[in-house]
């Protein structure tokens, strides 16, 4: 929205002058505003919804940075989240070639250091934490301005969403997702579609007898057919069991389907939507019961969308900030959402912590988000690309990703996992690496 449109807005009402806006209440915004808290930093999160968002129908993988981040933004976090989940301890590849299975290829995990939860639990945690105070419900973000020595955000709030509000900040974090009303205002750039649709779902399953030829505790199973057209994740993560079955869709035939052009959770006939995309495949009896027993009205089914790296994430001469996926949105592939919303969590609030021994001035504001910049776009740039070249379609593979023999692939995937793993260390890059310097 445009300052102009903004200026012809009816004010409903004035909030009060804060230093810290964060608009959005998913995992990035309370994770930050945890971080901020724990360093006795006042921030606020404004949230679009009466409460927040009953479930996702899906769960998060937590690897080693993810862990050293939420140690980094509450001593103790990690441990309280892994008691809502589970820690992997193996990890099964299953390829299917005409219905027939390979040998599946287990690769055991280290132990207690990778962790599968539900995403409702890691955001009732976080929220569990903070000040009741610091939560504003029923405020949807629509628009920043300029303003002297900070900016004007602009909401409309209420029971109806009916009224405007704005408040004044010295730094408005945006933390609203992929769909960020922020970066449309500060860059205007659509997510892109990966053709690619998934479905997945949450089984309450605490004794793991729900499922057709059952997940075992602390595994994870991929399965995939030879051409990857079908890809399937099961996961146990605590007392559920995650189900996700992801589908390719170079026709985009599946996504102009889909409802408002992207689905969301317990759209009516999503589930016989998931069972067909496995209509005349062999090998998938395990999912297929899986979704069997799923209620319909807990399968969620979306488009897979990343977003186009950025040089910049700030505005407004630095009192505009991006994080999180409205920043860096990447393919879910590599399970690194999650885990780098953590890491720009806990590298921003070490930033702000010292921007607060100068009251926040303008001056230290912008050295933060300045230097923030310096240590997240280099890494994010690199983790979005290897996401990218993670989808297997050429057309969203970054150039010099292509073409790579299998050797070099698992080089790369080698020295990815070293790097990403190492964080804090190297965030920017590794020297000592082929393809992340």
């Amino acid at each position: 929205m445009s300052s102009l449109e903004l200026d012809e807005m009816a004010v409903s009402e004035r909030g009060p002058n804060l230093d810290i806006v964060i608009a959005g209440g998913g995992l990035a915004g309370l994770a930050l505003a945890l971080a901020l808290q724990h360093r006795d930093i006042e921030a606020h999160v404004f949230e679009c919804h009466p409460y927040f968002k009953s479930d996702t129908a899906t769960a998060i993988g937590i690897g080693p940075n993810g862990v050293t981040a939420l140690e980094g933004i509450k001593p103790g976090l990690s441990s309280i989240i892994s008691q809502a989940g589970s820690y992997t301890n193996s990890i099964i590849f299953n390829l299917l070639r005409n219905g027939k299975e390979d040998p599946p290829r287990v690769t055991n995990m280290p132990p207690k250091e990778y962790i599968n939860v539900r995403w409702k639990s890691v955001q009732e945690i976080l929220a569990s934490l903070l000040d009741n105070n610091k939560i504003v419900f029923s405020h949807k973000f629509i628009g920043y301005r300029p303003s002297k020595g900070g900016v004007e955000a602009y909401f409309r709030c209420g029971n109806g969403l009916d009224r405007i509000k704005v408040v004044w900040t010295k730094l408005l974090i945006g933390a609203d997702g992929i769909w960020s009303t922020v970066r449309k205002q500060m860059v205007a750039d659509p997510p892109r579609y990966l053709n690619m649709v998934d479905w997945n779902a949450l089984l309450y399953n605490p004794d793991l007898n729900r499922v057709y030829q059952g997940i075992r505790r602390g595994e994870v199973i991929v399965r995939s057919e030879e051409n990857m057209q079908v890809h399937s994740i099961t996961a146990h993560a605590g007392d559920y069991t995650l189900w996700i079955l992801r589908k390719k869709d170079e026709s985009e035939d599946l996504a102009n389907s889909l409802v408002g052009g992207r689905g969301g959770l317990g759209i009516p006939g999503c589930k016989a939507r998931a069972l067909k995309q496995l209509d005349g495949l062999e090998g998938w009896d395990s999912l297929r019961e899986a979704i069997d027993v799923t209620s319909e009205d807990t399968i969620s089914e979306r488009k897979i969308m990343d977003r186009l790296p950025l040089d910049k994430w700030s505005d407004a001469d630095g009192h505009v900030l991006l994080i999180g996926d409205a920043a860096h949105a990447q393919y879910v592939g590599p399970g690194q959402g999650a885990r780098t919303a953590f890491e720009d969590a806990h590298q921003l609030s070490l930033l702000l912590q010292h921007a607060s021994h100068s009251s926040f001035s303008e001056e230290s504001i912008r050295d933060a988000v300045k230097r923030f910049e310096e240590l997240r776009i280099p890494r994010m740039k690199k983790m979005q690309q290897y996401a990218a070249y993670s989808t297997r379609l050429p057309k969203f593979q970054p150039e010099g990703f292509q073409n790579l023999t299998t050797e070099e692939r698992m080089r790369m995937g080698e020295e990815y996992m070293k790097w990403v793993h190492s964080y804090p260390h190297r965030q920017e890059c590794d020297p000592n690496s082929t393809y992340f310097k």
